[in-house]
């Protein structure tokens, strides 16, 4: 399937308003084209594959629920992530309420050797960290690198001008190697 556009994506949530067959057809669409991207972006930010199903759900119903609030405007696109990365939040507050999982990623790699394992779990570890201390950041950069969007059209998501994008991102950039460098170093 090619890839949707924003306008084609603001018709879809206006026939999610509708109801009916307009509305079945609409979450049929929305999910051939992005469950792929939700449930690939969810499991880099420390969703277990066995809840991703149930959280794509709880999206997939947001998306009903919320689309009464939509007005098309040619950002249907930034109005999907903004719910799924609002799901993702819910998430992570209902987890460090309940203490339900937790990340041990204080081991230190030794000089010399590392396990891909262990360095692919730091890592995995360290960017649910990052996505929970800063989501902005984190839904900036996965439109980057999972949905391969150029900044300009990373700044027209986020609402900024080109230049601020391009400050933003060199920020959130410093702000991840925090996260990761203790990954890589011994």
């Amino acid at each position: 399937m090619t890839e949707m556009n924003n306008a084609e994506v603001d018709a879809l949530i206006v026939d999610l308003q509708a109801g009916g067959q307009r509305r079945k057809h609409a979450v049929t669409q929305l999910y051939i084209a992005f469950s792929a991207k939700f449930t690939r972006f969810l499991q880099l930010r420390g969703v277990p594959e066995s809840e991703s199903e149930d959280l794509m759900h709880d999206i997939f119903l947001a998306f009903i629920a919320r689309c009464d609030g939509f007005t098309p405007s040619g950002m249907g696109r930034g109005w999907l992530w903004s719910v799924v990365r609002s799901k993702l939040a819910d998430r992570y507050r209902q987890a460090n309420k309940e203490n339900v999982e937790v990340y041990d990623d204080s081991w230190k790699i030794e000089a010399g050797s590392y396990d891909d394992a262990r360095l692919k779990a730091c890592i995995e570890g360290q960017m649910s960290a990052f996505s929970r201390d800063y989501p902005e950041g984190a839904q900036a950069l996965a439109w980057v690198i999972d949905d391969e969007l150029d900044l300009r059209s990373v700044s027209e998501l986020l609402g900024r001008s080109y230049g601020a994008t391009r400050e933003f991102m060199s920020q959130i950039r410093s702000r991840l190697r925090g996260y990761i460098d203790p990954c890589l170093m011994g």
